[in-house]
């Protein structure tokens, strides 16, 4: 797994451990928009970092892919 998918994966992770942990520690009993605690919004923050994170890597990846795929094909073969 490359750097990239790894550090998304573990800011994922930790941001739904987060939002887990502390869901269960407050049982969401005062969770409104105006009221919302820096763990909830640190833990929604992670979860949305690690997402991009992890779907920038994926694009990347793709595109060296297809890079070298092209770079494998001869030119001969790509001609009707």
């Amino acid at each position: 797994m490359s750097s990239g998918k790894s550090a998304g994966m573990i800011i994922f992770v930790v941001g739904i451990i987060i939002l887990i942990g502390y869901g269960l520690y407050q049982g969401f009993e005062n969770l409104s928009l105006e009221n919302i605690d820096a763990v909830i919004a640190i833990g929604v923050v992670a979860i949305i970092l690690g997402l991009i994170v992890l779907f920038v890597s994926i694009v990347i990846e793709q595109q060296q892919g297809k890079k070298k795929m092209k770079e494998e094909i001869k030119k001969e073969d790509l001609e009707p």
